[in-house]
């Protein structure tokens, strides 16, 4: 199995482990390469798929396998990165070795089954466009942010931040960015435009201990958009369908499907309101469907038949 995918499913199981007071370990053998089975000391079992809810880019594969290695040799130990939509893998030096630097230094400051970000410089451009009106149009990272933005801005302006892929979740450095954008917007005349800099924040993840060692890169290549819901359903619909293929022979263990996916915030994902548009007949297939995605794990169906799901319900 993919290590990103091996990666995906243990830290599945700690999330569900912590969630229900379970103990859930994958065996050391695999009822077939597309299926870890994965037990507990009260005799739960799971039968786990793990699919990627992107499309297949073979090169982005070799060159994000490539660095992982190069990651491993730098820093040995159980990492997930995750690269958020549009994001640019290093294709060659000098970048490729800054690139490794900075998230070096990032994971070196991670405690056993934390998380955090590496922070990568991105360019940002400020415009005005007229003296008039109160309105940024916001195009890129910071786009969901643009009434914040608009706010604190007299006249209209353009803010493209295409170069900034996955918006820190800090709460203080989002506020000093926006008032740094105020802050260069009174020095703009109409028609000027002035580039700044800010960093772009991709989620990294150290597994707990006892996690198998090795770096793994997650996420979706920069040509394929989490957000298009039609490419979500056409996805979703196709793992569905294989998952349930290779979970038919399974007797025994609760089937499940863990989907990875490619968004910049789990908050924000698209394939939860897309499997309620589903056949039922096609999702009651699994006793477990769940997203993984920028270093957290949401439920996105879970059978109240479970024992565990029942007994926390009752709490």
């Amino acid at each position: 199995m993919r290590r990103d995918k091996e990666h995906a499913a243990r830290l599945f199981l700690a999330w569900l482990n912590q969630r229900y007071g379970r103990s859930f370990e994958a065996e050391a053998g695999d009822l077939s390469p597309e299926v870890v089975i994965a037990e507990d000391a009260a005799g739960g079992r799971l039968a786990i798929v793990t699919a990627d809810l992107s499309e297949a880019n073979a090169a982005w594969d070799r060159r994000r396998d490539e660095l992982a290695a190069r990651l491993d040799a730098a820093r040995p130990g159980a990492y997930l990165l995750w690269v958020p939509p549009g994001g640019e893998l290093p294709a060659e030096e000098p970048a490729e070795s800054e690139w490794v630097r900075r998230v070096v230094l990032a994971a070196s400051r991670l405690a056993s089954g934390r998380d955090g970000e590496v922070r990568l410089p991105a360019r940002l451009l400020l415009g005005k466009v007229r003296d008039e009106g109160g309105y940024a149009n916001v195009a890129g990272g910071l786009s969901r942010h643009w009434t914040t933005i608009t706010q604190r801005l007299e006249g209209s302006f353009h803010v493209d931040s295409n170069a900034l892929h996955r918006f820190t979740r800090d709460a203080e450095e989002r506020e000093r960015l926006f008032d740094e954008i105020a802050l260069l917007a009174q020095g703009l005349e109409t028609g000027g435009a002035v580039e700044f800099e800010h960093d772009d924040a991709w989620a990294l993840q150290r597994l707990p201990r006892g996690s198998a060692d090795g770096w793994a890169i997650a996420g979706c290549p920069p040509d394929f958009d989490p957000n298009d819901g039609a490419a979500t359903r056409r996805l979703l619909r196709a793992r569905l369908t294989a998952a349930a293929a290779a979970l038919a022979p399974v007797r025994d263990a609760a089937r499940t499907l863990l989907l990875v996916g490619g968004y910049d915030y789990l908050e924000n994902e698209t394939a939860g309101p897309a499997l309620r548009g589903f056949d039922p007949a096609l999702v009651t297939t699994f006793d477990i469907i769940a997203l993984i995605a920028a270093a957290g794990v949401k439920p996105l169906a879970m059978s109240r038949h479970l024992g565990f799901v029942e007994q926390a319900a009752h709490v």
